[in-house]
């Protein structure tokens, strides 16, 4: 199995007819402190099978680790890849909502996408301090 797309985005869809729509894509977040919690993303995946493994499932474990190595969350699937129409690829499009996700520091962090044991995708993303706007005075 291999990544054709592998991002954090805003927003995604994928319309009726297959096709993946992603808007916001994005590796960094700002805030003045932590905790932080990011409201809304979607982590975007388009995966194309090798050749044995179409009309298989793949296992699929997808986590979110520190930059200490520690895994904050992991969730794991399946990936069902469906015989392709002749002359076409088979694809496998999913999009993992994530909804107030929080960040305890600031840093590094990276989403590792890995198939039955092994990595084959990772996304970095860096939670990053901003000051606070100055106060202007009226």
């Amino acid at each position: 199995m291999k990544a054709r797309v592998a991002v954090l985005a805003d927003c995604a869809n994928v319309t009726a007819d297959g096709k993946l729509n992603i808007m916001g894509v994005f590796n960094v977040i700002k805030a003045q402190r932590v905790p932080v919690a990011h409201s809304q993303m979607q982590l975007v995946l388009s995966l194309v099978p090798d050749p044995w493994e179409t009309n298989t499932t793949v296992p699929l474990e997808i986590q979110l680790v520190d930059a200490d190595g520690r895994v904050l969350f992991s969730l794991k699937g399946q990936v069902a890849f469906g015989a392709a129409a002749a002359g076409e690829q088979s694809t496998a499009n999913y999009l993992l909502g994530l909804n107030n996700t929080v960040f305890e520091r600031f840093g590094g962090y990276e989403f590792k996408v890995l198939a039955g044991d092994e990595p084959f995708a990772t996304l970095p993303l860096l939670v990053q301090q901003v000051p606070a706007p100055p106060v202007r005075s009226v």
